[in-house]
């Protein structure tokens, strides 16, 4: 969503936001929609701009209560508005657009109930619908997500750290382009591509009753910027910063969170503070609700659980990739409003919206189904490349798979001039095997769904020893369940084995060489390796919980290319023919696991 406003609109002093309406033709016709502009970062809010002509919004005297608000939610869709198969499709946000447009026909004339619809972000980066965003503005298509959002009159989403894995600009052109609805984020500043495209909160008018709605995100997992400068700062700052002015026109403050659910998940990396950390540092109560998301969680499944509040402060989330829609209840009285209801659907116990389907979804079909289908090569019959194997082995010993990514990714690299002696990928990279026959970009796209960028890092040969003493102690032991541990696997130029031991902490990584030589007579040389942009970003939970004292490849300097990992491996797969032992999909014995 774009304000069309000439730039001394945006001239706030220090201290201050806008408040400017935002109503549009298109509009739910019970909601008045404003937004705050400006800077929330810096220091607190002591004064709110109303635009020319107008009134901050007031408290109505003369409203009929309780009204109850129906908030609906979704979060970390990552894209997957529809479960692609081959020869076919299942509906995802079809189903979930047509329950809510079904909750505000309900509602539409009843005086005292309203509708609110928000995404908590990550609402792209996941799904063959990425194919549509291009690599520049000549090649756009579509913000898929944005643009059903739009459709379904989504009111907001907060902005997720995976929304910007492909860059402010390609974010900047899908707000500008297919967006209809406002990005939330509070804690971001300094990103000048995307100035005038998102906001720290919004404002909506439901049946009378006053519904601020808060963004943040979390600074974790941020993908490298090429263009900008991003800067998040500490969220439980920006709502001490904002609440006092944003209660002061409100009834109802709701926060939509892309932070994670707390600082001990494990599903992500989550920084400085989550939802409960959030709600712990706020006042007892002075938010109705935080709606989450980042995290995965699913919440509250058998109705708000007592463990979801904190500080007096309830918490939902609903789970990721569509298979929950939330619905949150808020009662508002004259002096008072609270949660009185939480729920999670089951996306896939909707009924369909064949309408919807037909007007706005086939059309994306349309364009994404030949990219989809899109053949790139073959895929040899071996085990190693299977989803089976992916799953079940893919950090017990070495992988035709893995052997066939990192030597591919050297190799992209040195034809792009870069002098690398050797790749590495974490086997958390890595989503799903291949079956046998011909391989389409739909099939590829599913090993390879994540916007990973491609690293340049300088290690020496010692700290290459460090790094293989502990991948030797992250390996996925026979007697042991197996978990995200951060394994990583190397190309052809590193080889060695490794000894099990007895236990993990006694397991050994021996017989090092690099090109031939042993790695005990290179310990000060210094080696540029190619890596992806997130190595070892899953382990640090297991390092914790086991309190392994390992070196994390995620903390060593880098450099990186802005060249994505699945364009290049995209690249060599056409260039070679397919995934195939001549291709490089094949053991060599460059990892032997010994007991």
């Amino acid at each position: 969503m774009l304000l069309t406003r000439p730039r001394e609109f945006f001239a706030i002093p220090a201290g201050a936001l806008r408040l400017t309406r935002i109503d549009a033709a298109d509009a739910t016709p019970d909601v008045t929609r404003w937004l705050f502009v400006g800077d929330a970062t810096p220091g607190p809010i002591t004064r709110l701009i109303p635009d020319d002509g107008d009134d901050l919004p007031a408290k109505r005297d003369d409203l009929v209560y309780p009204l109850r608000l129906k908030i609906v939610h979704f979060n970390d869709l990552h894209g997957n508005l529809v479960y692609f198969c081959r020869d076919r499709f299942h509906p995802v946000f079809a189903r979930m657009a047509g329950y809510i447009d079904a909750l505000r026909r309900r509602y539409r004339e009843h005086p005292q109930r309203g509708v609110l619809a928000f995404s908590s972000g990550d609402d792209s980066v996941g799904s063959v619908f990425d194919a549509l965003l291009g690599h520049d503005e000549a090649s756009y298509r579509a913000h898929a997500a944005y643009r059903l959002y739009s459709a379904a009159g989504i009111d907001a989403s907060a902005m997720g750290n995976h929304d910007l894995d492909l860059g402010v600009r390609r974010l900047a052109q899908s707000l500008l382009r297919d967006a209809r609805f406002p990005l939330l984020t509070a804690n971001l500043a300094g990103c000048s591509w995307l100035s005038g495209l998102y906001f720290p909160a919004a404002l909506f008018v439901v049946k009378g009753v006053r519904v601020a709605v808060i963004g943040l995100t979390t600074p974790a997992q941020i993908a490298p910027q090429p263009d900008s400068t991003l800067h998040f700062v500490h969220p439980v700052a920006v709502m001490e910063n904002l609440l006092p002015a944003i209660k002061s026109v409100s009834d109802v403050v709701i926060v939509l969170s892309h932070l994670g659910y707390s600082l001990a998940a494990t599903s992500a990396s989550v920084l400085v503070a989550g939802d409960r950390e959030l709600a712990a540092a706020l006042p007892t109560g002075a938010v109705q609700v935080i709606i989450g998301g980042h995290t995965h969680h699913t919440l509250n499944e058998q109705g708000l659980s007592p463990h979801n509040i904190v500080n007096g402060i309830p918490i939902v989330q609903a789970g990721k990739a569509g298979e929950f829609l939330g619905e949150v209840d808020i009662t508002v009285g004259r002096r008072w409003a609270a949660v009185t209801n939480v729920q999670l659907l089951a996306t896939a116990r909707l009924p369909d919206d064949d309408d919807f389907t037909r007007q706005h979804i086939q059309p994306l079909l349309d364009q994404v189904q030949p990219l989809f289908a899109a053949p790139l090569g073959v895929v040899a019959d071996d085990p190693d490349l299977s989803l089976d194997a992916v799953r079940n082995e893919l950090a017990a010993h070495e992988s035709a798979l893995c052997n066939f990514i990192t030597d591919a990714l050297a190799a992209r690299c040195r034809e792009h001039s870069d002098a690398v002696d050797f790749a590495v990928i974490d086997a958390s990279c890595i989503a799903s095997g291949l079956p046998p026959g011909q391989l389409t970009f739909g099939d590829w796209f599913a090993v390879t769904p994540f916007a990973d960028t491609i690293q340049l890092c300088q290690i020496t040969g010692a700290q290459l020893q460090q790094l293989l003493a502990g991948n030797a102690q992250r390996i996925d032991r026979p007697d042991e369940a197996h978990t995200e541990r951060g394994f990583l696997h190397f190309s052809r130029e590193v080889r060695y084995r490794i000894v099990l031991g007895d236990s993990r902490a006694m397991a050994r990584a021996v017989d090092v060489t690099v090109n031939g030589r042993p790695l005990v007579e290179l310990q000060a040389q210094r080696f540029t390796v190619a890596c992806t942009s997130f190595m070892h970003m899953l382990s640090s939970t297991w390092e914790h919980t086991a309190d392994a004292h390992l070196l994390n490849a995620h903390t060593l300097p880098k450099v990186d290319t802005y060249r994505f990992v699945r364009d290049e491996l995209i690249a060599y797969i056409r260039a070679h023919g397919g995934v195939t032992a001549a291709s490089g999909a094949r053991r060599d014995g460059r990892l032997g696991v010994e007991e």
